[in-house]
């Protein structure tokens, strides 16, 4: 019997500590949500994954991207400010920016191929200088490296406009009412997509348009993805390589590099709201005085307490099945059951019928050692809770598996039993 209150007071603290994880994450997720906290974290994440910290360049360009921007909160209400989108899934991340960087780099793709062209045309006229042919095909290869030239300088002095339009943003919330960003930025992926269809490798012009990155990570990281993809492309057979097949194989690449990176963002997410929890437990504990001594002693005293509180759990832990920190129901299911309960929370004892509680004691301390203990009490549950919902939903299903994996067999049945064999 003893070592059973024992653990029932075990999982009433539990409990209640649950329930304050839970309180604290409602309001984590509240005020996450109000400052857009993920869309920061993420926006964070791919500024330096871009080696774009100014948010100025290729980092911007990939969050005024359709597939990036089509996301966004807001776009349909320009009177209202876009919300940052709190996740981009890899597949677009990785167009994005194969559409961005193809566009940047093909200008210089497609000039050094026609200036590889004229180059030619001009060492086989020079061998014949009579031929007419040679002669006019010299001359056109130079009208089409002009023309290779104007739409490059085309496609530069639009993404320059892009980028100035994006500059003029007084910040991340005109995204839902300035539209001059993505608007230029579109108009010089155009361009650009225009130009890299006269070049026959597409990689090229991703590589290009790597190669005009400023010196640093992101550069040297790009590179050798691309690299790796021509390492890959090089192992298929001649016949059955084709332009897209390079493409498709370089987008798999950008998304498990987006991936690996992703898992370092949601780390700097989870140490943000592990921080918010800590000090949204000292306030909720505080507010609600929660002290583990105090929660301890009641439940050691009030054995109708201790099993009104062990038997909700065991309700909630029927009700929430499987992973607590992804069943949508979960946190109803926990309020519903603590609502049933009259839990030994607050500064005040409730007398709800004015009769004094036969286990009240102070919940006030009068001296300093009550005060010592107090603090200790409640910084026990502080910490407790910072520990987090999932933590304790997780720990209180073992005890309650251990509780019921110890109960006594129904004796009234066994002893039918027999009787009902003999008969």
């Amino acid at each position: 019997m003893f070592g059973s209150n024992i653990l029932e007071i075990g999982i009433g603290l539990m409990f209640v500590y649950l329930f304050l994880s839970l309180l604290c994450t409602i309001i984590n997720e509240a005020i996450a949500a109000k400052i857009e906290q993920r869309g920061k974290t993420l926006l964070e994440g791919v500024k330096n994954l871009l080696n774009d910290p100014e948010f100025t360049k290729l980092a911007q360009d990939v969050y005024n991207h359709g597939l990036v921007s089509g996301v966004m909160q807001g776009l349909t209400d320009f009177t209202k400010a876009n919300r940052l989108p709190s996740y981009i899934a890899p597949s677009n991340f990785a167009l994005a920016l194969i559409d961005i960087l193809g566009s940047h780099g093909a200008g210089r793709a497609v000039v050094d191929q026609k200036q590889g062209a004229l180059e030619l045309a001009e060492k086989r006229s020079a061998a014949d200088p009579g031929n007419a042919a040679l002669n006019q095909a010299m001359a056109e290869a130079q009208i089409a490296l002009a023309r290779a030239k104007s739409a490059a300088d085309d496609v530069e002095a639009k993404i320059t406009a892009a980028r100035e339009a994006a500059a003029k943003l007084k910040g991340l919330e005109d995204f839902g009412k300035i539209q001059e960003a993505p608007a230029a930025l579109q108009a010089a992926l155009e361009a650009g997509r225009a130009l890299a269809s006269e070049h026959p490798n597409p990689l090229t012009s991703i590589e290009n348009g790597i190669e005009a990155l400023p010196t640093g990570h992101t550069k040297q990281s790009l590179l050798a993805l691309v690299d790796k993809t021509k390492r890959e492309m090089a192992l298929v057979k001649a016949e059955f390589r084709t332009a897209e097949q390079a493409v498709e194989k370089l987008r798999q690449t950008l998304e498990g590099w987006y991936n690996d990176s992703m898992d370092r963002f949601s780390g700097w997410y989870k140490r943000w709201t592990r921080q918010v929890t800590f000090v949204l437990a000292v306030f909720v504990v505080g507010f609600a005085n929660a002290d583990t001594l105090m929660l301890a002693n009641r439940l050691a005293r009030d054995s109708a307490l201790r099993a009104s509180i062990n038997a909700a759990a065991d309700t909630a832990s029927q009700k929430i099945a499987g992973d607590f920190s992804k069943t949508q129901s979960a946190s109803q299911a926990l309020l519903d059951e603590s609502e049933k309960l009259n839990l030994p929370l607050g500064w005040v004892n409730p007398l709800a019928n004015g009769q004094k509680d036969p286990f009240a004691y102070e919940r006030v301390p009068t001296t300093p050692f009550g005060w010592l203990l107090k603090c200790f009490g409640l910084l026990i549950t502080i910490l407790a809770v910072s520990l987090g919902a999932p933590f304790w939903f997780d720990t209180l299903s073992k005890f309650m598996n251990v509780r019921a994996a110890g109960k006594l067999p129904d004796t009234g049945q066994s002893a039918s039993s027999p009787s009902k064999g003999g008969d």
